[in-house]
């Protein structure tokens, strides 16, 4: 492989750690880069270790020049032969430098150019080690199959969820609700927030007034902002159209604006040794 096609599958390859306890790491793993880079052609490289698995996921297109790519940060991780440790694990080409910080756990991939990188590291306690560009494991495409099902199941809840709430304010609201969003439910592709949005649209047109159907509203909201992310409700409550109180677990790298769909007063805790983010709101006046 050329030294152009490397800088660029370094440049957008990614890397982390996730909680996998007894499941699956391949399908764990698929989820967190499929949400990540968007695409369901992707290529792994996993590592498992004490109930967490290490992980490098690239889109395939980026390897599609060369059959026998490795991967040399592979070697590094813990418990492999050439782990020292936390630390800054370098592997320099002439127009790039990637590294592999590893740190209480966590693992997160820079690449860029010498410069950048060598400022980047200055700011780090961390000790610095060299990576030969020899050895390193193969990654694997992710199974097709897999990313099907995962694809599929995630339309089905997002339709069964919005079928749930569409019955209730049928009966509350009246059939022009069904009506209107019924075309939305037979789209091959849908899209949770696109679904949340033609039902406000709907409730607004027909001034609804209805407490419970703005309660079912805001619920829908919440839950398809936690199924768009990946993570899971621990508790919910909600009193009155907009007195909620919560604790939702996120995966570490959403974005503001999922976070922005559940509210202007939540309180965040990152935990990037399990690479969660844990999301809480209280009931005002508590």
């Amino acid at each position: 492989m050329q030294n152009m096609d490397l800088k660029l599958v370094y440049q957008h390859l990614i890397a982390g750690r996730l909680p996998i306890g007894s499941n699956n790491a391949m399908k764990v793993v698929s989820n967190q880069a499929y949400a990540l880079l968007g695409t369901n052609r992707l290529h792994v490289c996993i590592h498992e270790k004490s109930g967490y698995a290490y992980y490098f996921a690239l889109e395939s297109q980026y390897l599609n020049s060369s059959t026998s790519f490795t991967l040399p940060f592979t070697d590094v991780l813990p418990g492999k032969p050439k782990h020292q440790g936390d630390g800054i694990y370098m592997l320099r080409a002439s127009d790039f430098t990637a590294v592999l910080v590893l740190e209480g756990g966590g693992a997160r991939l820079v690449c860029n150019t010498p410069e950048v990188i060598d400022g980047f590291v200055q700011d780090l306690d961390l000790p610095i080690h060299e990576v030969a560009w020899e050895g390193g494991a193969p990654m694997r495409s992710v199974p097709q199959a897999l990313l099907g099902v995962s694809e599929r199941l995630g339309t089905w809840i997002n339709k069964t969820s919005l079928g749930v709430i569409v019955l209730c304010c049928t009966v509350f609201v009246g059939l022009n609700v069904w009506q209107a969003i019924r075309s939305t439910l037979s789209q091959p592709k849908l899209n949770a927030q696109a679904v949340q949005n033609d039902l406000n649209d709907t409730l607004k047109k027909l001034s609804v007034q209805q407490p419970l159907a703005k309660q079912l509203s805001r619920i829908q909201q919440v839950s398809a902002t936690v199924v768009r992310s990946g993570g899971w409700i621990e508790r919910y409550s909600l009193k009155g159209d907009r007195n909620e109180e919560f604790e939702i677990t996120l995966p570490s790298w959403v974005s503001q604006d999922y976070l922005d769909q559940l509210g202007r007063d939540v309180v965040t805790d990152l935990r990037d040794i399990e690479g969660l983010l844990i999301v809480r709101k209280s009931i005002k006046g508590k």
